[in-house]
């Protein structure tokens, strides 16, 4: 049998071997897998799904050290670049004899192409592709603004070309179409991991006055002012660096916008754990004033634990002096009265002057029946407050006062005057005090009638004593 083939006979084996060897089904920019069957001094040959023999560059293949990182058997992916003679894949287009053409089809099919930035020009880079020079706009060189251009400057990173002219002597590349394309699958990788109580790593993208934007790998999330941390901030820049490394939880996800609202905060475990420890009754405690409202002020003690300032416990007319100290978060001392871990409460009273952080200052000694000192702190229509101490106070009722009907008791007992009172009752932990002046007007009376009456004793018995020495001396003479 003659070896050739006729029209009669078909082609021969020979040629029917050769049509079998570059399938026409391939074309350039077509990603396809296979199974390495060989590796090369120069090629690493590939077995592309049994319908042909493909070879890659082994340059392709090698990590920095030069070590290669397949073995014969190992699945892999690469990028048809060239029909014509072979079927040659590759990994990325790298520089060749027809590198005009490979870059033809890599903007066709997409394909990213290594370049190494060779110089800074106006309005970008000069990059180096394939043995050609390109240019890279500034806008298309990072996913975020650049601010040192010549930290790129003899980098190699991955492009994607993006222009080509004619002749092949324009050429225009992006990085930045990869970043986002990559940014993008990871992005949908993350969403399957993204969910409320989810704790993740993440970077500060870029900060704002209301919060923090931190990307998870593709996706961004708010972590706002409130979810930064325990401790009070005002502006987050204050508290965190763009680029800084963080840990968020996920609080929620708006299933309409698809927005991310996260946590550092909710991180940081709860504040008032601390506070058995670090806080107790009758202490002087250095804060920072949070916030003033109608009825007091709070006092911020620990991070995230406030305590308040009863306006029943600020001397008059200092609540408007107090909303000027807020805006500056200025530092007061206070005196904790008394801690409500299961409300979460802490009661305060304004430190008196001399005291430092750690003192410990008691209260007057109060219980029914007993006689106290205190000034006069204001006076009431229903009767007169007085101030025994730091975070006690008491009220004579105008029926206790001991004075006539229709006495003038702001005129009589001015701010600052001290009143001796006898206490009626005790109520809520010793913070309401029930007092009586004439009470305690009577006692005194009571005890200047006793002390009286034992002078008038005392004074008798000298008498008779002296009278009796003298009769005794008379008797003897």
């Amino acid at each position: 049998m003659a070896e050739g083939g006729s029209e009669e006979n078909g082609p021969s084996f020979a040629e029917l071997l050769a049509l079998q060897g570059t399938p026409k089904a391939f074309e350039v920019g077509q990603v396809v897998s296979g199974q390495v069957l060989q590796i090369g001094q120069d090629d690493v040959f590939v077995d592309v799904s049994g319908k042909g023999e493909g070879h890659i560059a082994r340059s392709e293949l090698v990590d920095d050290a030069g070590e290669l990182t397949v073995k014969v058997g190992d699945t892999v992916e690469a990028t048809v670049v060239d029909v014509q003679r072979e079927l040659r894949l590759s990994r990325k287009l790298l520089a060749g004899a027809h590198a005009r053409e490979s870059l033809r089809a890599a903007v066709e099919s997409g394909i990213p192409v290594q370049g190494k930035v060779a110089g800074v020009i106006k309005g970008g880079f000069e990059v180096t592709v394939a043995g050609l020079r390109a240019f890279c706009p500034l806008s298309q060189m990072d996913a975020h603004r650049i601010e040192d251009q010549s930290a790129y400057l003899n980098q190699v990173f991955d492009f994607r070309v993006t222009e080509l002219s004619e002749d092949g002597r324009r050429i225009v590349v992006s990085r930045r179409k990869l970043l986002e394309a990559e940014a993008r699958a990871r992005a949908d990788e993350m969403r399957a991991t993204i969910v409320p109580g989810a704790v993740l790593p993440g970077h500060v993208a870029s900060l704002t006055d209301f919060g923090a934007f931190v990307d998870l790998g593709g996706l961004s999330g708010l972590v706002h002012v409130s979810e930064l941390s325990h401790k009070r901030i005002d502006r987050p820049g204050d508290f965190l660096q763009q680029g800084q490394a963080v840990t968020v939880k996920v609080l929620r996800i708006d299933p309409k916008t698809g927005k991310i609202a996260l946590s550092m905060k909710e991180l940081e475990g709860d504040p008032w754990a601390a506070v058995a420890d670090q806080l107790k009754p009758r202490q002087v405690v250095d804060g920072r004033i949070a916030r003033v409202a109608d009825f007091g002020v709070f006092v911020e003690l620990l991070p995230g634990v406030d305590g308040l300032v009863h306006v029943s416990e600020l001397p008059h007319g200092a609540l408007s002096a107090m909303k000027e100290a807020a805006k500056q978060h200025a530092e007061v001392s206070v005196i904790v009265l008394d801690i409500d871990s299961k409300k979460r409460r802490i009661a305060l009273s304004l430190a008196p002057k001399g005291v430092s952080a750690g003192d410990v200052v008691e209260g007057a000694r109060v219980a029914v029946g007993y006689v106290v000192t205190g000034k006069v702190e204001s006076i009431q229509p229903f009767g007169v407050t007085l101030r025994l101490g730091p975070g006690q106070t008491g009220l004579i009722p105008n029926s206790e006062m001991g004075t006539p009907r229709g006495t003038d008791h702001a005129k009589e007992f001015p701010a600052g005057t001290e009143i001796s009172a006898e206490v009626m009752s005790v109520e809520q932990g010793g913070r309401r005090i029930r007092l009586s002046r004439q009470r305690a007007i009577v006692r005194e009376e009571r005890a200047e009638v006793e002390r009286h009456g034992r002078s008038v004793e005392a004074a008798s018995l000298s008498t008779f004593g002296d009278l009796l020495a003298k009769a005794q001396r008379e008797k003897r003479r």
